[in-house]
């Protein structure tokens, strides 16, 4: 008996963890991402709101280092600052001309970091996921890339 009860909370305990693998977050889209996605690429988090102008001259650039690295060593995710709800995230990703993927929900939690206090913020994850560097203010394609190994 003690035997099967073992054996059943191991499997239960091995589903749990391939479910949490995989999901992690979903873009205004609807594509998943799972960190095992990233995982030896730079992952690049920005953080914008509408209403911040630094942000709105920002996402060009933005558009431009995603367009650039999204087949090669680097990606880039937008989060919307005031948490909006899908169909006011989708009309400013298309009003703004946001290119790359911007996460329905916030990860902050998952990736233990706080909430910028200032916008825009970029946070960059290493190969292995590990917060690599916070940059506060308006970003280029060039200053970013400059954080990235072997870009």
């Amino acid at each position: 008996m003690f035997a099967k009860l073992k054996k059943v909370v191991f499997i239960l305990l091995l589903l749990q963890l391939i479910g949490c693998g995989r999901t992690e977050f979903t873009d205004a889209q609807g594509n998943e991402f799972g960190w095992e996605d990233f995982r030896g690429r730079w992952l690049v988090i920005n953080y914008w709101a509408e209403w911040c102008k630094p942000c709105l001259e920002e996402i060009p650039e933005l558009n431009q280092l995603y367009q650039h690295h999204r087949n090669d060593n680097a990606t880039v995710l937008g989060i919307n600052f005031d948490r909006l709800e899908l169909a006011e995230l989708k009309r400013q990703i298309t009003a703004l001309n946001v290119q790359f993927p911007v996460l329905q929900s916030d990860p902050e939690q998952k990736l233990d970091y706080l909430l910028p206090e200032v916008l825009p913020t970029t946070y960059i994850f290493d190969r292995e996921g590990k917060l690599a560097h916070k940059l506060v203010g308006p970003q280029t394609q060039a200053s970013i890339e400059a954080y990235l190994e072997d870009n």
